[in-house]
């Protein structure tokens, strides 16, 4: 699978617009060409709501670039500025198929640099460290991903979804106790989310809510 993140700026008052050209166009050409858009999310703390971006799954690359003849009708009348780029799956997650109870009102959208060399340590520590405790509290992780271009630092991005603001503010790591969560899954949050921080040269998040189109 290839994934897409589409960042787009909308103009003022063209919210509604573009989601009703999404919709009636653009989406069904997308699918047309085997294309899932995972998420549109649009932007809520951090950014203003024009401030929106969009995941969607390829089988593969050529897939992705057979449907981009959804975008080439112009929606300049819409749109401010957009740009594209091509993220790899890198971990368990996103799952091939997203069950609707696993997706989530708001989301965060963290992005990680870290050297490439830890990028299979990094992803240990995500998927048997941080993820179950955070699962544990109702939050549901989306999908990590890292650019397909090979860099220094590499970039990893990740998609959590959570019930809302405050959702996100308990489930932050430095919280003191279990609350509720099983000994074991805590033990190894407290050990391999520490190390996941060192591996971490730079990181920051916002949040965005999710857009039911």
């Amino acid at each position: 699978m290839i994934y897409e993140e589409r960042r787009i700026t909308l103009k003022r008052q063209q919210m509604d617009a573009f989601i009703a050209q999404f919709k009636e166009s653009t989406s069904p050409s997308i699918q047309s060409h085997g294309g899932q858009t995972l998420c549109t999310l649009s932007g809520l703390i951090g950014d203003p709501p024009e401030e929106m971006m969009q995941v969607t799954a390829y089988p593969n690359v050529e897939a992705w670039t057979s449907a981009q003849e959804a975008f080439e009708t112009s929606r300049m009348e819409h749109i401010q500025a957009e740009t594209v780029r091509l993220l790899r799956p890198i971990a368990i997650r996103p799952k091939e198929t997203v069950p609707d109870e696993d997706l989530r009102g708001f989301y965060g959208h963290r992005r990680f640099f870290i050297s490439p060399d830890d990028l299979a340590e990094f992803v240990h520590c995500s998927e048997n460290g941080i993820w179950p405790r955070i699962e544990a509290q109702d939050a549901r992780i989306l999908g990590l991903w890292t650019t397909v271009a090979s860099t220094t630092p590499q970039e990893v991005v990740l998609l959590t979804g959570y019930h809302g603001p405050a959702h996100w503010e308990e489930t932050r790591g430095w919280q003191p106790d279990r609350r509720g969560i099983d000994a074991e899954t805590w033990a190894r949050s407290r050990e391999l989310g520490p190390r996941r921080r060192e591996l971490t040269i730079n990181s920051w998040v916002r949040l965005m809510q999710r857009l039911e189109i």
